[in-house]
């Protein structure tokens, strides 16, 4: 029998979706420009509230926020903000190899 993970509900599914669309836009629409921030602000990609105290996903054009990420993500409960965590650490894995290759220093662990 093969697992499957359990669906959890987003409880505030408005911020969710716009936290979502912040993390999108970074790694979808703008992965290099976004990774040259990482890489620019001394951070690796796995360091996600890093991150969004340093507003990294605010700094990218297309970034249409009432409200900065680290604001957004405060303001989801606790299971809102492991869901949005591993929403962003799942499209970390998805970036092409191309990039990860180039900006390999971003993507180590330690």
């Amino acid at each position: 029998m093969q697992f499957v993970q359990a669906p959890i509900d987003v409880q505030n599914q408005q911020v969710f979706d716009e936290l979502k669309r912040a993390i999108e836009n970074a790694l979808i629409a703008r992965t290099d420009d976004f990774l040259q921030l990482v890489k620019r602000f001394g951070l690796r990609v796995r360091e996600f509230e890093r991150m969004l105290k340093e507003h990294v996903f605010e700094q990218l054009p297309g970034a249409k926020q009432a409200q900065t990420s680290e604001q957004l993500y405060g303001e989801l409960g606790a299971s809102d903000q492991g869901l949005i965590r591993e929403f962003y650490l799942t499209r970390i894995e998805e970036i092409p190899v191309e990039l990860r290759t180039k900006y390999s220093k971003l993507f180590r662990y330690q």
